[in-house]
């Protein structure tokens, strides 16, 4: 068992840290917060996982750190690396400089991030700190691996080694694993093909809480997200992308067999009347969020509270389940290898409540956020050879390109067998629930970006004439 030495652990609990964190922390993309200056930063717990002798540098940490607005702190995942100045990487965000040591990210030094992954590779034993290998390595390919980040992420953060796995850290850690973890060890015990080899976890001895996984990295698999806007860029002016939309029908495919192995491995129920009663007042509860920061929304709050408060009267049916689910499901959450698609990333929605990412839900709420996600691929800036906003927002070829996707998704998704009516009305609750929650988070988040769940929202609710 190592221990951390004095005077690491006292310089990053020291003052002359807090105030650099609190400068440092509201410029990163995975902060909550967005207040430009922080009061009362406090340093929670340090768990050292390099430079464990006196004077070896560079120095690695995981450090939970305290932060946030008055009265909504919340607990941040913070790994650091400690080295003289003059050898601390030069492209890396320095948070604070003691004497003659900087302190700064960790994950900028490929050295701190080639230990995080021999540790969790070899399963090593670090004070207050669980390193879990998830599969049996004969050699150690992980030494000295070059790092970049992956970039594009906005509530985590995950470098590259070698081209050959990611490693992804959590920054907002709960207590107990992380369902991101939990789902796909559900799959791969359950022998899924659409989800990345996990390799082995990282966790807080004391609670339970992921602090990062490792996963296999795939550098010849393409973004779906990519591989939509793509699409859409050539199909939305004429006839559609002549390969997507079959690739689109596979997906949906490759989704269905998700549910079906989460259903099998992670149990399901079938839906009664409390669970219909359940999810109209939870989509009522984030309309009202929205609407008290968003005025846009405030016209559609009639139509809206009708649509979900009547999901409360659903009848429950022996084919309506719920089970585990993604929980955010996006093109950006889709890998296409060639062979087939893998989905990634079954954290659940980055806004949502901790209980709600968590448990059984019906699977339509995945579908939704897909078929949200066609849309969103179709008439973002650019997509539809219209650079403005409201040009392509009108655009009816993007209309039509984003609604053949629709149509193939769901024909792959149901084996060609259609939603009886009340799966429908459940369906488009869910869409609606979805394009919510997106005018919420482009506010917060990408202001430029709210139109698009705005327009989809008026589209669907306000009639023509």
């Amino acid at each position: 068992m190592t221990t951390c030495p004095p005077s690491v652990a006292v310089m990053l609990r020291s003052p002359e840290l807090c105030r650099g964190l609190a400068a440092w922390l509201p410029k990163q993309r995975w902060f909550a917060s967005t207040k430009t200056s922080l009061p009362g930063v406090s340093v929670q717990e340090v768990h050292q996982f390099a430079g464990t002798a006196p004077g070896a540098w560079p120095a690695g940490a995981f450090v939970l750190v305290r932060a946030g607005n008055s009265g909504t702190k919340e607990t941040y995942l913070v790994p650091l690396g400690v080295n003289e100045a003059e050898d601390a990487p030069c492209d890396s965000g320095v948070v604070a400089r003691v004497g003659a040591l900087a302190v700064y990210d960790a994950l900028d030094d490929p050295v701190l991030v080639n230990a995080l992954i021999r540790h969790t590779m070899e399963g090593n034993a670090m004070e207050g700190v669980r390193y879990l290998p998830e599969t049996q390595v004969t050699a150690p390919l992980w030494a000295d691996l070059a790092v970049r980040p992956l970039g594009a992420e906005q509530s985590n953060s995950s470098v590259i080694a070698g081209e050959e796995y990611i490693l992804k850290l959590f920054r907002r850690p709960r207590s107990g694993p992380s369902p991101d973890l939990t789902v796909h060890r559900l799959l791969r015990d359950a022998g899924s093909p659409h989800v990345t080899p996990l390799l082995g976890a990282v966790e807080n001895a004391g609670t339970g809480a992921t602090f990062a996984t490792l996963q296999r990295y795939l550098p010849d698999a393409a973004d779906g997200w990519a591989l939509a806007v793509a699409g859409a860029a050539q199909g939305c002016g004429g006839p559609a992308h002549r390969d997507f939309p079959e690739q689109v029908r596979h997906l949906g495919a490759a989704v269905a067999s998700v549910h079906h192995d989460l259903a099998s491995s992670g149990g399901e129920v079938v839906m009664e009347a409390a669970h219909y009663r359940q999810m109209s007042e939870g989509f009522l509860r984030r309309l009202e969020r929205a609407l008290e920061q968003c005025a846009q929304l405030k016209p559609l709050a009639t139509p809206l509270r009708e649509i979900f408060t009547s999901v409360a009267a659903l009848r429950p049916h022996e084919t309506r389940v719920a089970h585990p689910i993604h929980g955010d499901l996006h093109l950006g959450q889709t890998l296409w290898t060639g062979a087939g698609w893998l989905l990634l990333d079954f954290e659940g929605e980055p806004l949502a409540d901790p209980a709600e990412r968590v448990g059984h839900h019906s699977p339509l709420r995945d579908v939704a956020g897909m078929l949200r996600s066609f849309d969103y691929a179709a008439h973002q800036p650019g997509a539809a050879g219209q650079p403005e906003p409201d040009g392509a927002a009108r655009n009816n070829g993007a209309r039509g390109w984003a609604h053949r996707l629709r149509r193939e998704f769901l024909r792959g998704y149901a084996a060609g067998q259609p939603l009886d009516p009340e799966l429908r009305t459940l369906l488009r609750a869910f869409e609606l629930d979805k394009a919510v929650y997106e005018v919420l988070y482009e506010i917060r988040h990408r202001p430029l970006w709210a139109w698009i769940p705005l327009t989809a929202l008026e589209r669907e609710l306000v009639a023509p004439g």
